[in-house]
């Protein structure tokens, strides 16, 4: 699929710290997607199941509000990092803002009923151009299938494409598959602090890594 034999892992991972990027909605006009964020394209997974994975489209709230409905209460703590009974229309608003170069997501869909089935998205921080959080979220039911390493895949792409510079994103250290799946796409852990751990992934000039504290 991509070269790289990797783990299959697919729960509902990371946070993106969407409180860190509200005030991007205000800003400029955002510049035009490139490929390969503006494109389409079928997927197989390891077990046969073909899927299509294809750029959200901006304010499809109805892509949003169907993932969430599909994960359950541990799904939706492990995406957010704190218990998530529901989404606010201003949550749901701002997953939705996406298609631009400052803000992506792609999405895994059934090519039997059009369902979502997964959604990878990056938004860049406020005041920090070139650096941007990740977040990634697989239906239950769908987990463990490879869903989420080919989201993650497509969405680093889409990201270095589109000039970023440095992808971050924050797990639970009890989340073993998550930090699995994030050294599996290249991320190395930068920081700690409580129960979270920090991770970031270097597209631009290379830095030197920090100690591995994905491991264990």
């Amino acid at each position: 699929m991509y070269g790289k034999k990797t783990h299959l892992i697919d729960v509902s991972l990371l946070m993106d710290r969407e409180h860190q990027t509200l005030d991007v909605l205000a800003g400029a006009a955002p510049a035009p997607l490139v490929p390969p964020c503006a494109q389409g394209a079928t997927e197989v997974l390891p077990d046969g199941t073909v899927i299509r994975i294809a750029p959200l489209r901006r304010g499809d709230r109805d892509a949003v509000t169907g993932l969430f409905a599909r994960l359950s209460p541990d799904s939706r703590l492990r995406r957010f990092l704190s218990p998530k009974p529901a989404l606010s229309d201003r949550e749901t608003a701002l997953l939705a803002d996406v298609g631009s170069a400052e803000r992506a997501a792609m999405m895994a869909m059934d090519l039997r009923d059009g369902s979502v089935l997964g959604i990878a998205r990056y938004a860049e921080h406020a005041g920090r151009p070139g650096v941007a959080d990740t977040a990634v979220a697989v239906a239950d039911e769908m987990q463990r299938r490879g869903i989420g390493t080919a989201l993650m895949r497509r969405l680093v792409a889409c990201a270095r494409s589109n000039g970023l510079q440095l992808l971050t994103a924050t797990t639970l250290w009890e989340n073993r598959p998550a930090r699995a799946l994030l050294r599996n796409t290249g991320f190395q852990a930068r920081s700690s602090s409580g129960s979270e751990i920090e991770l970031e992934l270097q597209l631009g000039p290379v830095i030197p890594p920090a100690p591995d504290l994905l491991a264990g």
